[in-house]
């Protein structure tokens, strides 16, 4: 069957393919106008021009008042001559804030337009509706008042981000489902810090008051002793006085850091692992049903026009998946099964080739993903028939990714079997597990002597120090690697050599070192040697050689599965560093907003400076460690410091200074 690609059928089809290869929801209006936003706003260019967007709006917030522009946070007495803030004009950041409102609006306008539900209706829309509100009023209320009170609004910004992704949203929705057990496990660990600063405050308040002279203190150590903080120095002291007081603090330890906290980790891991399992299973059972909606409208026009049609009732009952009442495309197949159509079950349809063909062409998808599917339909169309049932259309779409994996998997092993310009020879000497353990062992050899080197002359740079050894090891192993690297070329061919990683890697740490030692060693140093680009030539030459000892672990099987597990893990956990990002952004705001004149004003207050001095002399205090530069006085030092909070190490000492 061959429908002119020009009309409204032909469009659905194709935001219908779209949306499976994008894990999309069918919800949303399927007129000839709403499908062309929908597939402008669903585009890797619109896409990206939002990203940027996005990213522009959220970094205004380290030149805006108060301005991250300086060298350092610290404007201590002694340093704020020449540490200088640097700070824009006025209307600079707020003339491209504007800029990004107009842009969000816009966006949030088209959502509305393809969404086939009010904008009240939908959570995420209607949420997106009220922050772009609340943001414009509290933008035109500075603009008016200039009043630096009113900059709590920039809180709403994360927003803007966690909103486009729908990875982020599912974070969202875990975090929210796991609260009541989260709740109930810092409940007993609350319990247990009461109960324990209690009897601490009853044990010790005589004995020892540095710690348990007021209920207060000793619910404060207590609390910084289930995160190890203070651990050992609030149980010396009682120590001292009777050694079985150990059990009290160990018991303490043993409920709460090692028992409930741990707790909670499990608590979180489950409820973020039962999620998983279900977001995975719906984005399954979304790109099966858009595929099947896809096919349906290609072999009956009729089908998903005005949603009246009871042709799609059967496409998810063809796999073994629940639609769940809180999915998008549950109210898709609900909207579809209200008909007085009696439902029919044709057979026997099938898709010419040629047709499959044509919607590759208007696909907007990833190159190398289209040009497998047009290889796929060839073979096909050559091999078989001329026509696809259902479920051949389906399988083509649904694993295109795993098999395109594959196919290239084969392919590489087949070119490298086959024979072309390459010296055969050399090939089954590139090949052979041998010649990766001979570089491995070189790196490993350089990398060593370097390190021994290094310890014997601490205050010389290694390489020139060693002047005979270094230098002729340094000498024959970028002679090897040079050879190693032609041979490489010459044994797999271009296209192999370009498109593995870790051969791209080893030339590039080799081109680097070669061109640094010719630098350096034809170099002529001043008479003392202490020329300082020369200095800085051999510290590049040493970090490169150090860079080389990653070969060794590559080749290390055990080692090769843990790199590339780690790997992974950073790449799927992009988007809880992207929740973990936005709620750092937030803290940072109102930790600006609350706290950021708490330390500048003490500096430059002359009494403040004297008390100062006389703390500096008190061990472990926050002007002893010189912790001056952790503040919220700018948006830089805010997140630094967060980021230092949540090492939790020394982090009573700060929220001391700035809270108690």
């Amino acid at each position: 069957m061959h429908i002119f690609r020009a009309n409204e059928t032909w469009l659905r089809v194709i935001v219908y393919v779209e949306d499976a290869l994008a894990y999309k929801s069918l919800c949303h209006k399927t007129d000839p106008l709403s499908l062309r936003i929908h597939r402008f706003v669903g585009s890797v260019r619109y896409r990206i021009i939002y990203g940027l967007v996005v990213a522009i709006f959220l970094l205004l917030a380290f030149v805006e008042l108060p301005s991250s522009l300086s060298v350092n946070s610290d404007f201590t007495v002694g340093n704020n001559n020449t540490n200088t803030r640097y700070e824009l004009p006025f209307g600079v950041t707020h003339s491209i804030e504007f800029i990004c409102i107009l842009s969000f609006i816009a966006d949030f306008l088209a959502r509305c337009r393809i969404s086939d539900k009010p904008p009240w209706k939908s959570k995420w829309l209607f949420a997106y509706g009220v922050v772009n509100l609340v943001y414009v009023i509290f933008f035109w209320l500075f603009i008016g008042l200039r009043s630096s009170q009113l900059l709590v609004y920039r809180v709403l910004r994360p927003f803007y981000m966690v909103q486009n992704s729908s990875i982020m949203k599912k974070v969202l929705n875990a975090v929210r489902r796991s609260l009541p057990e989260v709740i109930g496990v810092l409940v007993v660990l609350t319990l247990n810090v009461v109960i324990f600063g209690l009897s601490g405050h009853i044990l010790f308040s005589d004995t020892i008051k540095e710690y348990f002279e007021t209920m207060e203190d000793s619910l404060w150590n207590f609390l910084v002793l289930t995160t190890t903080a203070n651990n050992p120095d609030v149980m010396i002291p009682a120590y001292k006085v009777n050694r079985l007081y150990f059990i009290f603090f160990i018991a303490y330890i043993w409920l709460g850091t090692y028992g409930l906290m741990n707790l909670l980790l499990a608590v979180i891991y489950n409820q973020f692992r039962h999620n998983f399992k279900v977001s995975v299973k719906e984005l399954i059972k979304r790109r099966s049903l858009a595929l099947r909606a896809a096919f349906e409208v290609l072999t009956n026009p009729r089908v998903g026009r005005n949603r009246t049609t009871s042709h799609e009732k059967s496409l998810a009952s063809n796999r073994n998946w629940e639609v769940t009442t809180d999915s998008d495309d549950c109210l898709i197949v609900d909207d579809m099964n209200d008909t007085d159509e009696e439902p029919t079950h044709p057979t026997n349809k099938c898709l010419e080739v040629s047709a499959v063909l044509d919607i590759l062409d208007d696909l907007r998808m990833n190159r190398k993903y289209k040009n497998f599917l047009y290889d796929k339909l060839n073979d096909h169309k050559r091999m078989q028939t001329d026509h696809l049932d259902k479920q051949d259309f389906v399988k083509l779409f649904f694993d295109v990714e795993t098999d395109y994996a594959a196919d290239a998997l084969l392919k590489r092993d087949a070119y490298l079997r086959r024979d072309t310009w390459e010296v055969p020879y050399i090939k089954k000497i590139v090949l052979h597990p041998f010649f990766e353990v001979v570089g491995t062992v070189f790196a490993f050899v350089n990398t060593v002597s370097l390190l021994v080197v290094l310890a014997q002359n601490p205050d010389e740079d290694g390489v020139r120090s060693g002047a005979d050894f270094v230098f002729f090891m340094n000498i024959i192993v970028t002679i090897y690697f040079i050879i190693e690297q032609v041979l490489r070329f010459m044994g797999v061919g271009p296209k192999v050599y370009i498109r593995t990683y870790s051969y791209c890697y080893d030339l590039i740490l080799t081109v680097v070192v070669s061109i640094l030692m010719t630098t350096f060693y034809t170099r002529d140093l001043d008479d003392d040697g202490q020329d300082l680009a020369a200095t800085n030539i051999l510290r590049s030459i040493n970090l490169c050689i150090c860079f080389r000892v990653i070969r060794v672990v590559m080749q290390v099987k055990r080692l090769r599965v843990v790199v590339k597990t780690y790997v992974t893990l950073i790449k799927h956990m992009s988007s809880y560093l992207g929740i973990l990002m936005a709620l750092m952004y937030v803290y940072a705001i109102i930790g600006m907003e609350l706290f950021s004149a708490d330390v500048t004003s003490e500096i430059h207050n002359k009494s403040a400076v004297r008390d100062n001095q006389t703390l500096a002399s008190q061990c472990g205090t926050y002007w002893n460690l010189d912790y001056y530069t952790l503040n919220f006085d700018d948006f830089f030092a805010s997140i630094v410091t967060l980021l230092t909070l949540m090492v939790v190490n020394n982090w009573h000492i700060i929220v001391s200074k700035l809270v108690i």
